[in-house]
C-alpha cells in the first residue's frame, strides 16, 4: 500500500510481455489536480518492447477518486476573462494562424481536429467523449456520431450543449452487438485504462469489417518528456497508469486481434502539453492561469518541435495509432 488515499498493488512486471521494468522517475506527485500520494513510473528493460506503468498500481476499483477535481465537464473559462485577456487572445490566434500556415501546422492541426479520419463517412463512436466537442466537430462534417463516457456528468454536459447520444460507463459493460462502427476513437483515454489489450479488442469487436480504428495518447518518447522529465504533463499519475512509445503501441493493438496497423507523433497538441508541463515547473495546479510568459514559450516551443519532426519523427508529443479491422 503507498502513502496515497488510494489503494495500491505492487506491479513489478510489464503488461504486454512480462519483463521487468526499472525506474524512470519516483516519488511522482500529481501537482495538477491534487491527488494525495506519491507513485514510481518503471519503463520495461525489454529493448522491442518499452512499455511504462505505475509500481504501485492503483486498485481499478479506487480510480474514481483520482478524477473528484478532474476537468472532463468544467466550463470553459475563457468567456470569463477580462477584456484584455480577450484582446491578447485575439492577437495570438491572428499570430498563430498566420505562422501556422507558414510553417504547415495549420494544416497539421486541421487533419488532427478529425483524428486523421479522411471520407468516406459513416458511423462513428468516441469512447471517453468528455464534453462531445469533437464529437459535434464530427457530425458537422458528415458524421453519424455517438459518445460513451464513464462521468455521468461530463455526459450530460454533452447532451446539454450538442444533443448529443452518450452512455454513461465502460465500454464492455455497455455492450454494443459486433460490427456497429465505421470508426471508434480513443483520445488521450487509453492511458487511463487498466486493461487496454481489453479495451482494444472491445473496440475491434464493435468495429464494421474494414473499419478504422484511431487512438490518441501521449508519446513517452517526446521531445517533451525528455526535455521536462518528472514534470512533463504526460506523466500524471496516478490517472496515466501505462504510458506508450510507438513499438508498444503497435505491439497492444497485435495483442488485441489487429492485423493493419501505424503509428507516428505529432506536434499538433503540443502547445497544451508543454504549457501545463511549464505549470508544474512553476509549482502551479491546472485551474491556475496561465502566465503570458509561460503561454508564450509554450507556443514557441510547439513550432520548434514541429521543425524537430523533420529529422526526429518520433518526438512528437501525441503518438496516434491508425488500425484497421
Amino acid at each position: 500500500m503507498g502513502d496515497s488515499l488510494l489503494r495500491t498493488h505492487p506491479q513489478p512486471t510489464c503488461l504486454l510481455c512480462g519483463s521487468a521494468g526499472s525506474i524512470t522517475h519516483s516519488q511522482l506527485q500529481d501537482q495538477l489536480f491534487g491527488v494525495a500520494g506519491s507513485w514510481g513510473l518503471k519503463t520495461c528493460e525489454n529493448p522491442s518492447c518499452g512499455l511504462a506503468w505505475l509500481d504501485p498500481m492503483p486498485l481499478t476499483e479506487d480510480l474514481a477518486l483520482a478524477y473528484q477535481q478532474y476537468y472532463t465537464h468544467t466550463a470553459d473559462t475563457q468567456s470569463h476573462a477580462s477584456f484584455w485577456k480577450h484582446l491578447d487572445y485575439k492577437i495570438y490566434r491572428r499570430l498563430n494562424r498566420l505562422l501556422g500556415k507558414l510553417t504547415g501546422l495549420h494544416a497539421q492541426q486541421q487533419r488532427a481536429a478529425h483524428l486523421f479520419l479522411e471520407p468516406p463517412h459513416g458511423k462513428l463512436l468516441d469512447v471517453g467523449c468528455g464534453n462531445g466537442r469533437f464529437l459535434q466537430r464530427m457530425r458537422v462534417v458528415g458524421w453519424d456520431v455517438e459518445g460513451t463516457d464513464f462521468d455521468p456528468k461530463a455526459a450530460a454536459a454533452a447532451h446539454a450543449e450538442h444533443r448529443l447520444t452518450v452512455r454513461v460507463g465502460d465500454l464492455a459493460s455497455i455492450a454494443y452487438p459486433d460490427a456497429q462502427f465505421d470508426a471508434v476513437t480513443l483520445q488521450h483515454l487509453i492511458e487511463h485504462v487498466p486493461d487496454p489489450v481489453a479495451l482494444l479488442q472491445e473496440c475491434r469487436r464493435i468495429l464494421k469489417p474494414q473499419g478504422r480504428l484511431v487512438v490518441v495518447t501521449p508519446n513517452l518518447q517526446s521531445w517533451g518528456h525528455r526535455h521536462f522529465a518528472a514534470a512533463w504533463r504526460g506523466l500524471e499519475a496516478p490517472r496515466h497508469l501505462y504510458l506508450y512509445a510507438p513499438q508498444n503501441l503497435q505491439n497492444l493493438a497485435a495483442r488485441a486481434g489487429f492485423t493493419q496497423y501505424q503509428t507516428f507523433t505529432t506536434a499538433t497538441g503540443a502547445e497544451y502539453i508543454l504549457g501545463d508541463s511549464f505549470k508544474i515547473l512553476a509549482g502551479l495546479n491546472h485551474h491556475s492561469p496561465t502566465h503570458s510568459h509561460l503561454f508564450s514559450k509554450a507556443w514557441l516551443l510547439q513550432y520548434y518541435e514541429y521543425w524537430l519532426l523533420r529529422k526526429h519523427p518520433e518526438l512528437g508529443e501525441e503518438l496516434f495509432l491508425m488500425a484497421q479491422k
